[in-house]
């Protein structure tokens, strides 16, 4: 009897341990750097500094592993030496981070984005190369939901069937609405990139869920972060917008949990 209790006691603890281990969550491997840009405040000043000095400063500063795309021989890329100016007063590093890579490209083509836990900063067309990307599924029936519009009784009138009252307009099918979400992700979100318009980005829909392969930061455009940045115990919560490219980070006004 006894040596049975004591199986039936094992089984227990091995029951509970799985259970336990099961329940773990696993942090995402950009939380720990996006946490650090988000987390972080830092005062920097920059007058006509060279660009490549300016983003091994940054990476020096926040100890983080930075991929940076430079120009190479004749082919393109960002330029090491192009000018930097900035001053900005205890900022998040994320915020400081955006305002250099704006001026990194004089046409604007210059983005940042997390991957296997480094930190890439490059032209979008390289950031957006077919092994930089990732298949990301949206889930949009709540999108799809349409409202009917009814018109009001026309009376004294028959319609072909000889039925009195007003006509309908057909509302919309679920596979045109589909298209037109696509439309205007495709049309406001990065528009050259896409496969629609000679890039590499590819978006489909099956059975309402949209299927987007493309780079980290057009992700980033269209849902934000799944995963919560690593936040250091002694500061309050921040909230980070992404909207039309550019970043936002507000801080939570709340007591420290």
């Amino acid at each position: 009897m006894n040596y049975v209790l004591s199986l039936f006691g094992l089984s227990c603890l091995l029951v509970t341990i799985a259970i336990g281990a099961g329940i773990q969550v696993d942090e995402h491997p950009n939380a720990p750097l996006l946490g650090k840009l988000v987390y972080r405040d830092a005062s920097v000043t920059f007058e006509k500094e060279p660009a490549k000095d300016v983003l091994q400063n940054l990476e020096d500063g926040l100890d983080i592993m930075m991929l940076v795309i430079w120009k190479q021989d004749e082919g393109d890329g960002l330029d090491p030496t192009q000018e930097i100016t900035l001053e900005l007063k205890h900022q998040p590093t994320l915020v400081i981070l955006e305002r250099i890579v704006a001026q990194l490209d004089p046409e604007g083509n210059a983005a940042w984005q997390l991957r296997h836990g480094a930190l890439e900063i490059g032209l979008k067309t390289h950031l957006a190369s077919t092994g930089r990307q990732r298949l990301e599924t949206y889930y949009i029936r709540d999108l799809l939901f349409t409202i009917r519009n009814f018109d009001a009784p026309n009376l004294g009138t028959f319609d072909d069937d000889g039925n009195r009252g007003g006509d309908n307009e057909p509302d919309p099918s679920q596979q045109e609405e589909i298209d037109r979400i696509i439309d205007l992700i495709v049309k406001f979100i990065e528009p050259e990139l896409w496969e629609q318009n000679g890039g590499t980005c590819s978006i489909t829909n099956y059975k309402e869920t949209l299927l987007i392969k493309a780079p980290d930061f057009i992700h980033r455009q269209i849902n934000g972060y799944s995963f919560v940045a690593r936040q250091p115990s002694d500061v309050r919560e921040r909230r980070v917008l992404y909207n039309k490219g550019e970043t936002r980070v507000i801080v939570d006004r709340l007591p420290l949990r």
